[in-house]
């Protein structure tokens, strides 16, 4: 093989295997449209970004979460009535959400049994709003969703369940 072509072949090759990674550990529904790139002169930063920091806490007891519940990141509203987990805080550099096309998993804890309704709109620049996948049902206070972020970018995500609410804001990457 010619020794220009074989950084280009290694590189390719790890991007597929980082590809078919990601979506294995991702994957929870198929979008319908692709994440597309901005180009280098639009692309706003995460340094523009005010991003929430998660807090390092042990999630509430629910009986619908297997074993004893670990400390993990998790955004948290002031009465402690809606959590939303952020698993890649600690993982990723500027608690950064890497998202693709099949979107995220997102665990939630909100009042038992109560709807939560999630929403999301970029701060940054204009983009179509978050879709969502909210399962019926939950009996407990444990929720999963799926979140799908149309576009790259810093995105407030909002949930309502009762009379509680949650926001936060996240710089996502494709």
């Amino acid at each position: 093989m010619n020794i220009l072509l074989r950084p280009l072949a290694t590189f390719l090759s790890l991007s597929v295997l980082t590809g078919i990674a990601l979506i294995s550990c991702t994957s929870i529904k198929a979008a319908d449209s692709v994440i597309p790139s901005l180009t280098p002169e639009k692309s706003p930063t995460a340094n523009t970004c005010s991003i929430s920091k998660p807090a390092w806490v042990k999630p509430p007891d629910d009986s619908a979460v297997d074993g004893t519940p670990e400390y993990g990141y998790y955004f948290v509203n002031q009465d402690r009535s809606i959590w939303a987990s952020a698993w890649w805080a600690g993982q990723l550099e500027e608690y950064q959400v890497y998202a693709s096309k099949e979107g995220i998993k997102v665990g939630w804890f909100r009042p038992a049994g109560a709807t939560l309704e999630i929403t999301g709109k970029r701060l940054d620049e204009q983009a179509p709003p978050l879709d969502t996948h909210v399962p019926c049902c939950y009996p407990t206070r444990f929720q999963a969703t799926g979140l799908y972020f149309p576009i790259e970018g810093c995105w407030e995500v909002t949930a309502k369940a009762a009379e509680s609410e949650l926001s936060f804001i996240i710089w996502v990457k494709p």
